[in-house]
């Protein structure tokens, strides 16, 4: 990585393809990209490990993990970025490339997953803080509408008080059940 946090893709074979697969990386979905993000790290990290071992700079196509890898959105752009090559059912790393590339895409993918981790934790903290709100917002309400039945049964205990219609100016004495429309039918 540079110094402002960006990643030196220039000491890959192809610089643009790999920079284009990092950003097409970016893109995918939270779940293909940490399989193929924890696979990547693995083959690149073989290689930067071991740089001359020929098993780690083979990929066979057809292999089911390494099928389901190529699958995912800007993969083949990194990989050819990286230097890989397609050899029939493989993909090839040539022996006369330097695992630079690999070193940069490792350094890409690290920093996407701790963009990722970091906006995730950001997306938590909002959730929470919008919950915490929410609930003191009810809290405030349930309070409020506490208030007001304890006001309206202080009111019931005065003396004179008499229930009114509701809806009505100026409220009605409520005496018979018809003053509330509960009258029973005349016919029958």
């Amino acid at each position: 990585m540079v110094a402002d946090g960006t990643v030196a893709v220039e000491s890959a074979p192809n610089p643009l393809k790999l920079k284009v697969g990092l950003q097409m990386l970016s893109e995918v979905r939270i779940g293909p990209f940490t399989e193929a993000h924890g696979l990547l790290a693995r083959v690149l990290g073989n290689i930067v490990g071991g740089p001359t071992e020929d098993k780690f700079r083979r990929l066979k196509k057809s292999n089911a993990k390494i099928g389901a890898l190529l699958a995912v959105s800007g993969v083949k752009a990194l990989l050819t970025g990286v230097g890989f090559v397609e050899e029939g059912d493989f993909y090839v790393l040539p022996a006369e490339l330097l695992a630079g590339g690999c070193e940069a895409a490792l350094a890409g993918l690290q920093a996407q997953a701790a963009e990722r981790a970091e906006a995730e934790i950001a997306a938590k903290a909002a959730a929470v803080e919008e919950l915490r709100l929410k609930q003191a917002a009810d809290a405030d309400k349930r309070k409020l509408e506490k208030l007001q039945i304890e006001e309206d049964a202080e009111m019931r205990k005065q003396p004179g008080w008499r229930a009114k219609a509701a809806g009505v100016k100026g409220g009605r004495a409520i005496v018979t059940a018809s003053d509330i429309g509960a009258a029973g039918s005349a016919g029958g």
